[in-house]
């Protein structure tokens, strides 16, 4: 089915997204005192962080969530953010400045990484429009319809609590999940004024750039160099296990999370150079952003950020300089210090996430069942999988390989990044220890977060081994240069000799651009194709069909009420209903474990028994039965219609009053 929006309406979309970003954590941030490169990477995250706690503290003081109350938490925080730091200034207790870079970046340095961002967003919106070719719009993976209702959810009811959007299909108490990435959905559905799906196109398709951006506030953070910064983000847009594995598989805020994760490391080095009111919120609403995009993202983050950690603490016992500390001071005074400076950080970053912390605490402990993946490849497998950049795809990224081995190997030349090199071998040992020892129950509660899923934990490890990949590409370009400026004839003109790290570093990206086929533009946007065929094209059947896709918007226009709910099959694509036509269905996704209610469950199986069976129409009057959509095909291979749903035609109780050749709507009569 051909996309069902024009590429306007997609763009009006992604220019709502980026300025919903934008505007919240820009203008908190910068009442936090935030500039530069630090901003406009953290900005994103800081967004998510004040909706994705916004929606949960709104609900539970029986306020609704919108654009208004939306837009109101954040000019009250950020008026509060820039009164406290303005008083703490004007008292001499808050000297700011010493968060800054420690190296200066020139002008034409900054614009040659906004260039190389530039590319980067450019590229991964590229991926996700060429992987949308020839099919529909909506998302086929398993989560991506509870994704899509919840938005959906949020912006017609206005309730941000974090069950609430599960109530679609665990009524009537609904489920805890983490829902910033839904907030900040509701919003841009609300402003743009398009469809739900093209709502989640819009934040998809950036996702690669987000990345980018991330890994550049973080390099120019701790002084890295400019090439090393542009290098890197476009090393991000490439790699396959970076952003677009998650996605291709439907893993929507989890790769949301991944992308805003080297954030951490950015907001954590400030604060550690500078302890002060102002570093801290920022660095407690990094932590309450990422618990809020998912809450696997905050625990990445603390395995990410550790070695950066270890290495100050290490410095400081080898009495080296340390930044922020005076060189005199003793390693234990540095030690202690960092620690109890975090005390009132973790307690802020708690009071503000307490709904979250609460709910995940709940959703734990409660009923919902968990499976384990029991993953068990060999482990010269998974560690090729790694230095590879693949999974989902059968062709290596072997050009990105070749940058990780040399990145590694100047490992040494990074200065205040050393510590990547140990967070990548931290990772990439838990990558391996899931995917060949995922079996063991050890391994399976150590990797619950992520539950137990390798390609999440590919992912995380992407993190640190794109920085290593990105560092090889600069140390080429810097010894290109050192080659170039041997020469007698560079030497003799002052003018070329300026512009020759600019002029090498065009030629390393140039190269790298044509040895990679437009940086695996290609590769990736048939990974990401997964996401709209629910697998690799050809070898799967979409479970959202064009005819489900009529035939939900046609109940859209049947006037059925709110309260009312519509019978369909859990496993074939009406259950997008939702999503699509604001109608609520008795299956609101694929998922029919945890405490889905039992009537939907023997409606499933015994409908068809309407007229002999009383149970059956006791279970359609409480639930408020008086429609029903049937598809075709599920999403499951193996698993056909559900029996109560199949033979419909002729029986006495039902009247057809929609039907097409993929999906039929019948009234009940009786």
């Amino acid at each position: 089915m051909p996309a069902p929006d024009t590429l306007g309406s997609y763009l009006v979309a992604v220019v709502t997204y980026l300025t919903v970003l934008a505007i919240p954590g820009g203008l908190v941030g910068w009442a936090a005192g935030v500039r530069g490169w630090a901003l406009a990477g953290l900005a994103p995250l800081v967004s998510y962080a004040v909706t994705g706690l916004a929606g949960p503290w709104l609900a539970d003081a029986g306020l609704p969530y919108n654009v208004g109350s939306a837009a109101l938490c954040t000019v009250g925080l950020a008026a509060l953010m820039y009164g406290v730091r303005r008083l703490l200034m004007a008292r001499g207790w808050l000297r700011p400045g010493a968060e800054e870079p420690p190296i200066e970046w020139s002008k034409r340095a900054h614009w040659a990484v906004a260039g190389c961002l530039v590319v980067a967003v450019g590229l991964s919106i590229a991926v996700v429009l060429s992987a949308r070719g020839g099919t529909t719009a909506v998302f086929q993976r398993w989560d991506t319809v509870f994704h899509a209702n919840g938005i959906r959810y949020i912006a017609d009811t206005g309730d941000g609590s974090l069950t609430g959007m599960g109530t679609i299909n665990w009524y009537p108490d609904g489920s805890f999940y983490p829902n910033a990435y839904h907030l900040v959905g509701a919003l841009v559905y609300q402003i743009s004024g398009t469809s739900v799906p093209v709502t989640l196109n819009a934040i998809t398709m950036p996702v690669a750039g987000l990345f980018a951006l991330s890994m550049v506030a973080l390099i120019r953070q701790l002084g890295g160099r400019a090439v090393y910064a542009g290098c890197t983000a476009l090393v991000a847009a490439a790699a396959t296990t970076g952003a677009y594995e998650s996605v291709s598989s439907g893993l929507l805020p989890y790769a949301l999370g991944i992308v805003l994760t080297p954030l951490a490391v950015a907001a954590l080095q400030r604060f550690l150079v500078r302890p002060g009111v102002d570093t801290g919120l920022i660095l407690a609403l990094t932590a309450d952003g990422l618990l809020a995009a998912h809450s696997s993202a905050l625990f990445g983050a603390v395995l990410f950020a550790m070695p950066l950690v270890v290495q100050r603490w290490y410095r400081s016992l080898r009495r080296k300089r340390v930044d922020g500390v005076a060189l005199e001071t003793p390693a234990w005074r540095v030690i202690l210090g960092d620690v109890l400076r975090m005390l009132p950080v973790l307690v802020v970053s708690g009071v503000l996430a307490a709904p979250q912390i609460l709910g995940a605490i709940g959703f734990t402990s409660g009923a919902y069942p968990y499976y384990s993946w029991n993953s068990n490849l060999p482990i010269p497998l998974a560690l090729k999988l790694l230095v590879t950049f693949q999974q989902v795809l059968s062709r290596p990224q072997i050009w990105l390989t070749v940058l990780l081995a040399l990145g590694t190997l100047m490992f040494f030349t990074l200065r205040r990044m050393r510590w990547v090199l140990l967070s990548a071998i931290g990772l990439s040992g838990f990558f391996v220890l899931v995917t060949c020892y995922g079996y063991l129950p050890w391994v399976v509660s150590l990797s619950r977060p992520w539950w137990n899923d390798r390609y999440r934990l590919m992912a995380l490890a992407a993190i640190p081994l794109c920085l290593l990949a990105g560092h090889g590409m600069a140390e080429l370009q810097r010894w290109i240069a050192r080659l170039a400026r041997s020469g007698s004839w560079v030497r003799s003109r002052p003018q070329v000799l300026a512009r020759l790290g600019l002029v090498t570093a065009v030629v390393v990206v140039a190269a790298m651009a044509v040895l990679t086929g437009g940086f695996y533009r290609n590769a990736n946007a048939t990974a990401v194709s997964y996401l709209y065929y629910n697998g690799p094209e050809g070898e799967v059947t979409p479970p959202v069909s064009a005819d489900e896709i009529a035939a939900m918007e046609h109940l859209g226009t049947m006037g059925i009420p709110a309260q009312e709910k519509v019978l369909n099959d859990r496993m074939d694509g009406t259950a997008w209903m939702y999503a699509i036509a604001g109608v609520h269905p008795v299956a609101g996704h694929y998922d029919g474990g945890g405490r889905v209610d039992p009537d939907a469950v023997y409606l499933a199986l015994h409908f068809r028994d309407y007229d002999t069976d009383p149970r059956v129409r006791d279970a359609v009057r409480r639930l408020d039965v008086r429609h029903v959509l049937v598809g075709s095909g599920t999403i499951r291979k193996d698993t056909p219609i559900a029996p109560g749903l199949q033979r419909l035609d002729g029986l006495d109780f039902l009247r057809v009053d929609y039907r097409n050749p993929g999906a039929v709507i019948y009234t009940i009569v009786k």
